[in-house]
């Protein structure tokens, strides 16, 4: 496996990763976008098994996160962020050819893979195939979501004053249940826990018009969250695989919490991934 630092994004200065495979055929590409207040070198647990499988793995740090610029839990506005995934691609096809892309989204970034998938054709052509997706404890929707109304009062609110921002920790014991990686995220100094009020307001608009949508998924699509995840509306999940239809593989982890790349299990995990990447590129 070799590791590259790369640039990327609408001003090409958010930091990225590519691992690439060296001792298999590059099969692929997978693209991960991390959830809120993550980073992408998170998914370099998951990098040495995709690379031996033969799939290359590209993560990037959105605005506002991890090693790019902005601040912290602010981004300029929810398309700018999916025109980042449509550039991120962009950047792998010109690194690796026209190799299939699939795009995996945890938490956060779950929405937003989500989204970019029903609008894809919005945003700069790009002749590498999207073969796939992947969703890790997809962010939906947050446990028991307001009512519609009330989202577009808090959307409002949020547009008059775009530059508030919320903090709320997140209990270690949410994200997973094996004590030395709680430690380890708690301690990396690259994550926090901050969140203007429009972006907020956007992912839950934004997750509401996807179920909508749902149906118009017309790609092979991922869906893997843990049962002991208090951290989304996993009913969203559910409603979300059913409405995809064929399309969808739906598989719910009973002991697992909300990072499930991090969590007692999580080797099964990756494996899972790994086997569903290998049948949808056959």
């Amino acid at each position: 496996m070799r590791e590259e630092v790369l640039l990327t994004g609408r001003s090409g200065s958010l930091y990225s990763t590519l691992w690439i495979p060296v001792s298999n055929p590059t099969r692929g590409v997978v693209i991960a976008v991390h959830g809120l207040g993550d980073h992408s070198q998170r998914f370099a647990t998951i990098a040495n098994e995709l690379c031996e499988s033969g799939w290359a793995l590209f993560a990037f740090d959105i605005q506002g996160h991890g090693r790019s610029p902005g601040v912290r839990g602010k981004v300029d506005n929810y398309d700018g962020l999916l025109a980042d995934i449509a550039t991120a691609r962009m950047t792998v096809q010109q690194r690796l050819g026209d190799q299939p892309q699939v795009l995996l989204g945890h938490s956060m970034g779950g929405n937003l893979v989500l989204n970019y998938t029903l609008r894809a054709k919005e945003f700069e052509p790009i002749t590498a195939q999207l073969a796939g997706s992947v969703l890790i404890s997809p962010m939906i929707l947050p446990p028991d979501p307001p009512q519609r109304p009330h989202i577009l009062a808090a959307w409002l609110t949020g547009r008059m004053f775009p530059w508030l921002r919320i903090g709320k920790s997140v209990e270690k014991e949410k994200l997973t249940s094996d004590p030395s990686q709680a430690s380890s995220i708690l301690a990396d100094s690259l994550t926090h826990t901050r969140i203007s009020i429009d972006l907020a307001t956007q992912l839950l608009a934004q997750g509401r018009w996807a179920l909508d949508h749902a149906r118009e998924v017309d790609i092979p699509t991922l869906i893997m969250h843990g049962e002991q995840d208090d951290l989304i509306d996993q009913s969203a999940c559910e409603n979300l695989a059913v409405r995809i239809g064929e399309q969808a593989t739906h598989i719910r982890w009973p002991e697992m919490r909300h990072a499930l790349f991090h969590d007692v299990g999580h080797k099964e995990v990756i494996e899972q991934l790994v086997d569903w990447l290998g049948k949808t590129n056959r």
